[in-house]
């Protein structure tokens, strides 16, 4: 918005100066460590729908709209390398009624874009190389830029681009350097600080990537079978979420698959891009938390996998029945793979974060087991707030906990009541740390400068491994809550009257 001020009084420049670009682009780093691409993306929708749509909703809508174009790229890339429209079908319906990828194309993250960018990259390539067409090549390179500008782990992406060139494609291996170009173009392009400082952008881009481990803001902590880990549970944490998210009616797709790898290039595409990812979170500077989302880019490929694999379920069941009955089985097999996981979705509707399957036995089993039932902070939505305006009196002090950012923003946009916000923290060693408040002047929370008042009421999220000793009392032994959210018997979100 700045830019096109500055355009628009004839200074070009001006939204270009040093201390301007550090404001919006090098914004709180140690909690933010990510290129500015996916904020410049929302800040792009934002600025062309806010006068129609709520704030949040306007810079959502850039999540949203990737999210629509990754599930008709899996349709459509499934029908073209597998040559089956029911193969396309079933792959985009597998994308659109996936509940953890449905949820995150919903939210404004990076992670979705991340996404986004690694598979239409990805399936650019494949398609460059079966036809030869610069332009798939070019597109491919552009969005393997876009993904290392989203997060760091988009430069994974780089090795698997080249090595399926390559290899596939060994007389044409002098198209890595178009690839790399392009992506470098990207890169640069969309990352202002790069512009005017590229030594610090450098910096900020690999210091982020690689002090995760040691940043004390990057080192979340995480529940995993009733035991809280900092930064990174056992290594195979990333295998049972993706286990447990995982539609058991996609099996019905996914094995099948498998079964064709030796003969499928498509197969060995999928699990190429896959691999690369899972084997990235088994080194110990890789974070791992919040089930799947640091694994996003593998779950399209598992849609591709439904679909390929359906049509051979269907190619299966023809051969031991008739040709005539064909229509009926594709038809069958749609609804098998597709309608257990988008009826699961509908009915957990809008917490479709919280989904996990029959193999910990739902969300009540992974509640018992000691897996986090929610993590994001979806629950904490306008219907929520809606629902509290009508307990909670204006003014009343609330500590809103782990939810101080989200208030103070709902607040600040005017989307929330003028509740009087006093949240203090606890440092790791149990004692008190700042205390924060929301300020009428910024959208979210400011140092309070003295002790948090003793609140009226408290607002607790079901992730155990972020409680501070106040939650885990009340949640634990606090009795009936004034209010709490809950999904088939689990609590997944609380709010307790303490005066």
């Amino acid at each position: 918005k700045e830019l096109f001020e500055s355009l628009r009084l004839g200074r070009p420049t001006g939204a270009l100066e040093t201390n301007t670009v550090f404001e919006y682009w090098r914004w709180y780093l140690p909690r933010i460590p990510h290129p500015p691409l996916s904020r410049e993306l929302g800040g792009m929708t934002w600025l062309l729908s806010y006068r129609w749509l709520d704030t949040l909703t306007a810079y959502r809508l850039a999540v949203m709209l990737s999210y629509g174009a990754l599930v008709g790229w899996v349709s459509v890339f499934t029908f073209w390398a597998a040559r089956s429209r029911l193969a396309g079908l079933i792959a985009g319906l597998a994308a659109l009624s996936y509940p953890v990828l449905f949820a995150h194309g919903h939210l404004a993250h990076t992670d979705l874009f991340l996404a986004t960018f690694w598979f239409i990259a990805a399936a650019s390539m494949a398609i460059y190389v079966r036809t030869l067409g610069l332009g798939w090549l070019i597109a491919s390179g552009l969005l393997l830029g876009a993904a290392a500008a989203t997060k760091f782990s988009g430069v994974l992406l780089a090795p698997v681009l080249i090595f399926w060139l390559v290899v596939r494609r060994p007389s044409h291996a002098a198209g890595v350097v178009i690839l790399l170009g392009s992506a470098f173009a990207m890169f640069l392009a969309s990352n202002p600080v790069f512009w005017i400082a590229p030594n610090v952008a450098l910096n900020d881009y690999v210091g982020a990537g690689v002090s995760r481990a040691t940043g004390e803001m990057t080192r979340l902590r995480t529940e995993y079978f009733g035991q809280i880990h900092v930064f990174r549970p056992p290594w195979h944490y990333v295998w049972v979420w993706t286990a447990i998210v995982l539609p058991p009616s996609f099996l019905l797709g996914i094995a099948p698959a498998l079964a064709t790898l030796r003969r499928n290039w498509l197969v060995t595409f999928c699990l190429l891009n896959m691999g690369v990812l899972y084997a990235a979170l088994l080194l110990p500077s890789a974070p791992m938390h919040d089930g799947v989302r640091l694994l996003l880019p593998v779950l399209p490929f598992q849609c591709v996998l439904v679909g390929v694999g359906a049509v051979r379920l269907v190619d299966f069941l023809e051969k031991r029945l008739s040709e005539t009955a064909r229509p009926w089985l594709e038809a069958l097999v749609v609804i098998a793979v597709i309608a257990p996981a988008a009826g699961s979705s509908i009915s957990i509707h809008p917490y479709q974060l919280s989904y996990v399957n029959f193999l910990v036995g739902g969300v009540r089993g992974a509640e018992a087991k000691g897996l986090e039932v929610t993590n994001l902070k979806e629950v904490f939505n306008r219907q929520v707030i809606s629902d509290l305006s009508q307990i909670i009196p204006e003014n009343a002090i609330v500590d809103p906990g782990f939810m101080t950012e989200e208030l103070c923003f709902y607040q600040a946009q005017a989307m929330a009541p003028d509740w009087t916000v006093e949240t203090q923290l606890t440092r790791a060693d149990g004692t008190a740390g700042e205390a924060l408040t929301c300020s009428n002047s910024a959208d979210g929370p400011v140092v309070l400068g003295r002790p948090a008042r003793k609140p009226q009421y408290v607002f607790i999220l079901n992730r155990k491994a972020i409680w501070r000793p106040l939650d885990r009392a009340l949640f634990l032994h606090g009795g009936a809550p004034a209010y709490e959210v809950v999904l088939d018997s689990v609590p997944l979100f609380r709010v307790y009257r303490t005066q």
